[in-house]
């Protein structure tokens, strides 16, 4: 890592608990409501209207909660995909063919059950909603630190990608390195937004 990208990534670390703060400082009841609203208004989306394949993903407790988006894509007749973490910076698309195939699993995240895990290739899928710490309205996107979305969302060719965020999550400004990948339209509680530069 050359000093550039050392101190674009001491940038983003310093924002991303700077920001991760600020969103586990909502209570239940704001997450609650607001994963309500985003969830309604990430059902009407064309992007998602249009799909027949979803990549979603299973929350934790202080994220946007997508427990009832994925069961409602199911009943629509979507086929939905969540992450299935193989290895370091490594993910598949684990098919959901309904949610009682989902169990907990590592750090109490809903995960499709082993005996049933079918993979679906990521170029097949035509939409991802995307998770992070905090998201820029040219679509930059801040995560965990994991690499995970980075390096899957390439492999998936053919997907609009959404971010689905709390308003407090927006902000200027998120360094950038060259490997990081971001999101086409950001929905929050307080609407949907087209990013500027995707």
């Amino acid at each position: 890592m050359n000093e550039q990208h050392a101190d674009l990534d001491g940038q983003k670390r310093a924002l991303r608990k700077r920001m991760l703060t600020v969103r586990r400082a909502l209570s239940a009841d704001e997450r609650a409501a607001y994963s309500s609203t985003i969830t309604e208004r990430l059902l009407s989306h064309q992007a998602l209207t249009r799909a027949k394949t979803i990549f979603a993903y299973a929350a934790m407790e202080d994220e946007v909660q997508t427990d009832m988006l994925l069961s409602r894509l199911i009943d629509m007749g979507k086929r939905v995909a969540i992450p299935w973490i193989t290895g370091k910076r490594m993910m598949e698309a684990a098919f959901v063919p309904s949610m009682d195939a989902l169990a907990y699993g590592a750090y109490h995240i809903l995960t499709v059950r082993e005996g049933r895990r079918e993979i679906l290739p990521p170029e097949e899928l035509d939409c991802v909603i995307v998770p992070g710490v905090a998201f820029g309205m040219d679509g930059t996107r801040l995560g965990m630190g994991g690499g995970y979305y980075d390096t899957f969302l390439p492999r998936a060719t053919q997907a609009i990608r959404i971010a689905a965020a709390f308003q407090c999550q927006i902000t200027a400004d998120i360094p950038k390195l060259p490997y990081d990948y971001g999101v086409n339209w950001i929905v929050t509680e307080q609407g949907v937004f087209k990013a500027n530069s995707n």
